[in-house]
């Protein structure tokens, strides 16, 4: 890790950006509990994580701080620059969290007994995932182990961000179905509406108060640019 940027990282960050960014990592463990008490299935990588750990016999969280362990390593190797608190907080608070805010909501309300609420619980756990990840991302405290693969593919190849982010959670995605887990609805409603319900959080909420004004005049010059 390239300890200069880190701490370059941790010094430019207002009170605003820490709080976005913590609260955006626990916003962001709810949405993927809310996803999983659905059963229609979480975003690819989760989703994964999640087949992996059933597999294997160990909580969602102890496998995710364990297979993090080696992305992060692609990431230390060749996306460095990306390495922030933000990386670190992402990596080893979001399993633990889920671990224990998935069960305690399971064993309160049970399991959705109709088809209308695993729809509802979908839809509403890809809008928490999207405000959260707005806000996590917003924050620029550095990017999650997985979301750094996509990144770096675009940076050490021709290959676009999105095609690269869409070929990692193809093979989450297909990982997750080889191992058993859930593929359903719940994560076709991530693949297609993260982003656009994403864009509508940044544009409304996560820029405004996170950056203030000088994020909101960045935006509107950046967009009037391309």
């Amino acid at each position: 890790m390239n300890e200069q940027n880190f701490v370059a990282r941790i010094r430019s960050l207002t009170l605003r950006r820490w709080i976005g960014m913590v609260s955006g990592n626990l916003i962001l463990a709810i949405g993927i509990s809310i996803l999983k008490w659905s059963h229609t299935g979480n975003d690819p990588y989760s989703g994964m994580v999640m087949a992996l750990a059933d597999v294997t016999a160990v909580s969602y969280g102890t496998f995710l701080i364990f297979l993090n362990c080696f992305i992060f390593l692609i990431e230390i190797l060749w996306g460095r620059k990306y390495i922030g608190p933000g990386t670190i907080v992402n990596w080893f608070l979001l399993g633990p969290v889920v671990d224990t805010f998935y069960p305690f909501v399971y064993r309160t309300f049970g399991p959705p007994s109709a088809l209308w609420q695993q729809l509802l619980l979908a839809v509403l756990g890809v809008i928490v995932i999207s405000f959260a990840c707005s806000v996590y991302q917003t924050s620029d405290a550095g990017i999650a182990p997985y979301d750094s693969l996509a990144v770096i593919g675009e940076d050490r190849t021709p290959v676009p961000y999105f095609w690269c982010r869409m070929f990692c959670d193809a093979v989450c995605a297909l990982v997750c179905f080889l191992a058993g887990g859930v593929v359903g609805i719940g994560m076709l409603f991530c693949a297609f509406g993260l982003g656009p319900v994403i864009a509508f959080f940044n544009k409304y909420f996560s820029v405004p108060v996170l950056l203030g004004l000088e994020g909101t005049e960045m935006n509107g010059r950046e967009k009037r640019e391309q």
